[in-house]
């Protein structure tokens, strides 16, 4: 064979390579986002969703996960009204962030407002924890007619006859009225990120703390410690938990702090959310950024395509 040949050949195999190497990845980036979008369907599903922004990575490892619960950690912190007065509250479900918005707002809320609350979160969660573009749905939360939740002045002392009880620490403080207990309960709600609490913690490979959550309609805080690991809870331990807590509260001007030690298994999944229920979605993200290639190369793809090139040209010369 010549040399003329040998080259035209060698030419086409190029263009068959450079033409089936989009073709294979866009179809492996297209299959991507099909899984994002059935991720999703559980929300758009769901009659109080309202939106979603930001992009989930094409693996959610432990390390993502460590990043949204950080994420989140530091949004319970600050007063929802810094972002919107609409925010009632914002969960998470360990791959993505839940901002609920308060029912009275549906007049008022539109996709440019939700824009403006997302530039603040995404912004507040990529200076605090270097999470970017981090995602966000948005959902109305249940009206409150809807949720039958009458404050319980004697829930404290009867959380101590819970069969999952460990230990209880602090007191719940008399309140003179109503607008004073509501006051209380806001400024513990809002000072609720303890990010000295996070290396205790069994999703942080921690020896002891399964969740930290406050009882909004008991007046205390709740905190879990690992039932498959009693020989750790011990009065030590539980004292060195109540005092980075007790000491927390107090640089907010709250004192004695009113905490109940329970027991609870390791969750096979971990579902935060401070004031509102579990969140039991589990899905995936649809939104993929504009500035994002739309086409990936294959793995290993372009070395099985020389391959071949070199043994079709080896088999021509002989």
């Amino acid at each position: 064979m010549n040399r003329t040949i040998r080259i035209r050949i060698i030419l086409i195999l190029i263009i068959l390579v450079n033409t089936l190497i989009p073709i294979f990845a866009s179809a492996e980036y297209n299959e991507s986002i099909d899984s994002h979008n059935s991720y999703l369907e559980e929300f758009r599903n769901d009659s109080h969703f309202i939106g979603y922004k930001g992009n989930l990575p094409d693996t959610i490892d432990q390390e993502w996960k460590n990043a949204i619960r950080d994420c989140w950690l530091n949004l319970t912190g600050p007063s929802y009204y810094k972002f919107d007065k609409s925010i009632k509250s914002v969960g998470s479900n360990s791959e993505l962030l839940i901002v609920y918005l308060g029912s009275a707002y549906k007049g008022e809320v539109n996709d440019s407002r939700i824009d403006q609350m997302y530039q603040k979160i995404e912004t507040y969660c990529e200076e605090n924890v270097g999470v970017g573009n981090v995602p966000v749905v948005f959902m109305w939360a249940e009206d409150e007619e809807d949720l039958i939740m009458v404050y319980d002045s004697d829930a404290f002392e009867n959380a101590k006859n819970s069969s999952s009880f460990v230990a209880s620490r602090g007191n719940v403080p008399t309140f003179s009225d109503e607008n004073e207990r509501l006051q209380w309960t806001d400024d513990v709600f809002e000072a609720g990120s303890i990010k000295e609490l996070s290396p205790y913690f069994t999703s942080q490979k921690g020896p002891l703390l399964i969740s930290y959550s406050f009882q909004r309609y008991g007046g205390y805080v709740k905190v879990g410690v690992n039932k498959d690991t009693p020989e750790r809870v011990n009065d030590s331990s539980i004292n060195e938990i109540y005092q980075i807590v007790y000491n927390h509260y107090e640089e907010v001007g709250i004192t004695d702090i009113p905490v109940v030690f329970v027991w609870e298994e390791v969750p096979q999944i971990d579902e935060m959310a401070i004031g509102e229920p579990p969140i039991e979605y589990h899905s995936e993200d649809t939104n993929v950024s504009d500035n994002e290639e739309s086409s990936q190369t294959t793995p290993g793809f372009t070395s099985v395509m020389l391959v071949m090139c070199i043994l079709i040209l080896a088999r021509f010369r002989k």
